[in-house]
């Protein structure tokens, strides 16, 4: 039969899992699935979670740290035409109620140590009957008011064929929850049809090959899983864990002969003083994409010496999923400073263009909003039209960071369009100010925000976390005095032992400003 054009999401596990039936696809504590495993365990719950009597669309949170039930989980769910709710496991119980409630989920599969948490959310979710537990999960106090089942029991009980399910293009197959730095988290809606473009993206972008060796060290319901559905596509082979470990994941590399992996640049920076420390056989790492945040100049160049030509950056949202921007491996020259501060070309599959405020498109190097369009971008927000009419127009998805394109086309990202500082009528970005405090050699780390003021309006503010025992505020200050705008140098630097990160791992500066505007009218957004 020829399948549809793109192929649904299930279909094309329906391809892989086969082609490469007899391959290894993850390994985990030791733990090695093939495809043909995935298959028959994807294809029993999905069985299951159909005689459970979950209809086409409807929502299934998914509650796991980084383990293989995940993976079958994500795939049973594409192939019964349900709807995955990744949720992420540094989530507060509060926001696993309200991602939960937002997207009117059905079901739960749970794993440890998450069963408390299940126990007091699940009363609160109207539409919540049904708990799938993995592994040694339990939930008591649930056991009257909702159907409990173990993930064991419906693996052994159904069949191991995948269900026949009509499943098209249009599908709903997930609803990811976004980052709400900004309000509360909005459920983000994608396709059948966007997933699976989504995932060829990931393997050509990426730079993912066939029978590549993965390590994916960061949580699969956000970025990693992705990834993962890329990696299947080319029939590589993935090595999962639980969190990481600088010295551990340099083992593994070297043992395992890991060939690409993904991380955010504070686990980069830790495997580069881990490599000053003691040496690793890295050889057989070709890959090394980074995101959620960009790299320090300095540490870059330290990584292309240390590691090589393998850093890959990309930028992207959940509304066009992780893709929006790629800057390739050649792109990172140590010597080109300007090109390497980049997020990188707008991808095969996406558009980008600046705009101003009225919505009219900019030329090369002048600011504005950074707007995307992608063949995988959203379908919209989940019950929430006016957000969606807000966020996209003419298919163009409203980025809210502010950025610029050069004459080459490559993207910069200058600030977040909440994160602008408005100081005596000037408009500050933070993220040109943090550049530049980054490269002072006391700071690790830092953030720059707005704080109230009464007579600039807001103040421009530094917080940084010290690189050793002492930090001279006066010398950021004149430091940056020599390096930007007299409007743009802060009046102020604070000290602080680490910045606040939501869930997903980004800077959470909401929470830093809190307590400066928390005795002001102004909303802090």
């Amino acid at each position: 039969m020829v399948p549809q054009s793109p192929p649904t999401l299930n279909h094309l596990y329906e391809s892989v899992l086969r082609r490469y039936e007899g391959d290894p696809a993850l390994t985990f504590e030791g733990e090695t699935l093939t495809y043909g495993d995935l298959d028959e365990r994807s294809s029993r719950l999905a069985n299951a979670l159909v005689d459970l009597g979950l209809r086409p669309e409807e929502r299934v949170g998914v509650l796991l740290s980084n383990c293989p039930a995940y993976a079958v989980t994500d795939i049973a769910l594409a192939r019964a035409a349900l709807a995955k709710v990744p949720l992420n496991d540094m989530l507060s119980a509060d926001d696993i109620e309200y991602m939960l409630e937002n997207s009117d989920a059905s079901a739960l599969v749970v794993g440890p140590p998450f069963g408390e948490t299940v126990q007091t959310v699940a009363p609160n979710v109207s539409t919540l009957d049904t708990v799938v537990t993995v592994g040694t999960t339990t939930v008591p106090d649930l056991t009257d008011s909702h159907e409990v089942v173990s993930l064991a029991s419906l693996l052994d009980g159904h069949d191991p064929t995948a269900p026949q399910r009509p499943v098209s293009q249009s599908t709903l197959a997930a609803v990811f929850h976004t980052g709400g730095t900004t309000g509360d988290p909005k459920g983000v809606k994608h396709s059948q049809r966007n997933l699976a473009l989504n995932a060829f993206a990931h393997a050509i972008e990426l730079d993912i090959q066939p029978q590549d060796r993965l390590l994916l060290m960061t949580p699969l319901p956000h970025s990693a899983g992705l990834v993962m559905a890329g990696g299947l596509t080319q029939g590589s082979h993935h090595t999962i864990t639980q969190g990481f470990d600088a010295e551990e994941a340099l083992a593994t590399i070297e043992q395992e002969s890991i060939s690409w992996t993904f991380m955010v640049p504070t686990m980069v920076y830790r495997i580069l003083d881990t490599l000053d420390r003691q040496e690793y056989d890295t050889s057989s790492l070709e890959t090394l994409v980074y995101g959620a945040a960009p790299m320090k100049p300095d540490r870059l160049r330290e990584g292309l010496d240390k590691l090589g030509d393998v850093f890959l950056q990309l930028y992207g949202q959940y509304e066009t999923p992780d893709l929006i921007t790629v800057l390739p491996k050649a792109a990172h020259d140590p010597t080109d400073e300007q090109r390497l501060s980049s997020c990188g070309l707008p991808t095969t599959l996406c558009e980008v263009k600046i705009v101003d405020e009225d919505g009219t498109e900019l030329p090369p190097g002048e600011v504005g909003e950074i707007l995307a369009r992608g063949a995988y971008s959203m379908d919209g927000y989940y019950e929430m039209p006016e957000k969606t009419a807000e966020t996209m127009e003419d298919g163009w998805i409203h980025t809210g960071d502010i950025g610029r394109m050069d004459e080459d086309g490559y993207v910069y990202i200058v600030d977040r369009d909440s994160d602008v500082i408005v100081s005596g009528g000037m408009n500050v970005y933070s993220v040109t100010v943090e550049e530049v405090i980054q490269r002072h050699d006391q700071v690790a780390n830092v953030a720059v925000i707005g704080v109230p003021d009464d007579e600039w309006g807001e103040a421009v503010k530094a917080v940084v976390v010290p690189a050793g025992d002492t930090v001279d505020r006066a010398g950021i200050r004149s430091f940056c005095r020599d390096r930007l705008a007299d409007y743009e140098v802060p009046k102020s630097v604070d000290v602080v032992e680490e910045l606040p990160t939501t869930p997903y791992g980004k800077l959470d500066k909401k929470r830093l400003r809190e307590p400066y505007w928390s005795d002001q009218s102004r909303q802090i957004s």
